[in-house]
């Protein structure tokens, strides 16, 4: 490893762009590992899987890791760290200029292989797989010294696109690999760890077809249901490690907002960064989690995002979750049927 003067990178951030145009630059960079976050079909077995295009969450980073040399996608000797001359850079709190690490030194840190199958589900939304080896997101933190004080995690490609977690939804519980995500079992799953993987195929569960390429993030399901396919970034080149609080969504809002409405007359759930989000609900009092009824299951099919019909009077709670941000207040709605 290198301790060198730290880099200072621009600040330049996509979220400056409208959704639209975030949108057409991630189809065309192809930002997300396979591709952009597009229609497929869903069956039983082993599914061909897309690609998901995650949106950029703004984040303020006090810590980097930046990917040295040309990223791991050429061929090579890995133990030699000829894989593409690659590695990766880190800055942060507590540490005194940059520390690098050359591909295999990553490889050599301690528990950091893994390699194995994900499930994923797009926005289409249409069940996916990936096969992908590669090191494990921990190790990499572990060894940068920033495990236990990452609040907020953020992967950026070369393009300056990227996606970001809370430590807590990365790395703060079980995910899984769920080989019936697309009929919503979580028969047979397997725990997984989140990894940059260095091979990796979409649209297959075999390893023996994942191949080289450029650092791509793959993380399991907490659910057979959760759409992590938009966060899968390709061409990583840095990890940007905030300590800072990664904030809460806002509420969801109501429309009509007094909540009052005929029989057989609908609400519609609506917020501010519908795009970014997904919107849980339940209507007999209890609690919404991320297994309640999703109100938005679908970016670009708008006719599978359905108004909620009431045909009496109900107490409507949602709950809206997202990456890159913690899980905002639940919001709670007393909905009257007039006559």
């Amino acid at each position: 490893m290198v301790m060198k003067k730290q880099t200072t990178f621009g600040a330049f951030r996509l979220a400056a762009l409208p959704a639209a145009i975030l949108l057409i630059a991630a189809l065309l960079a192809g930002a997300a590992c396979g591709g952009a976050d597009t229609a497929g079909e869903s069956g039983g077995g082993k599914r061909e899987p897309g690609a998901g295009a995650g949106p950029e969450n703004p984040s303020s980073a006090a810590a980097s890791v930046t990917a040295a040399g040309t990223g791991p996608g050429n061929t090579g000797d890995p133990a030699s760290g000829a894989l593409g001359g690659s590695g990766i850079t880190i800055s942060g709190d507590g540490i005194e200029g940059e520390l690098t690490f050359t591909f295999a030194e990553l490889l050599a840190l301690p528990d950091a292989a893994f390699e194995h199958a994900y499930s994923t589900i797009n926005n289409w939304p249409a069940s996916r797989f990936y096969a992908g080896r590669g090191i494990r997101v921990a190790a990499i933190l572990e060894a940068a010294g920033v495990l236990d004080t990452a609040s907020l995690i953020t992967f950026r490609s070369v393009d300056s696109y990227e996606t970001a977690l809370t430590r807590e939804q990365l790395l703060g519980g079980a995910r899984y690999y769920y080989p019936f995500a697309a009929e919503g079992s979580d028969e047979d799953a397997e725990i997984v760890e989140p990894i940059l993987a260095y091979e990796f195929k979409e649209g297959s569960a075999d390893l023996a077809n994942a191949a080289p390429g450029d650092f791509c993030l793959l993380f399991g399901q907490r659910s057979p249901f959760e759409h992590t396919n938009p966060a899968f970034v390709e061409n990583i080149s840095e990890i940007l490690v905030s300590a800072a609080p990664p904030g809460q969504w806002r509420e969801a809002g109501i429309f009509p907002a007094s909540g009052r409405i005929e029989a057989g007359d609908s609400i519609k759930l609506q917020h501010p960064e519908f795009g970014l989000v997904k919107m849980f609900y339940t209507l007999d009092g209890s609690e919404p989690t991320e297994l309640s009824t999703m109100y938005n299951p679908s970016t670009y099919r708008p006719e599978l995002n359905k108004p909620i019909v009431f045909t009496e009077n109900a107490v409507l709670k949602v709950l809206v979750t997202g990456y890159g941000r913690e899980d905002s207040p639940i919001a709670v709605y007393e909905i009257i049927v007039e006559d």
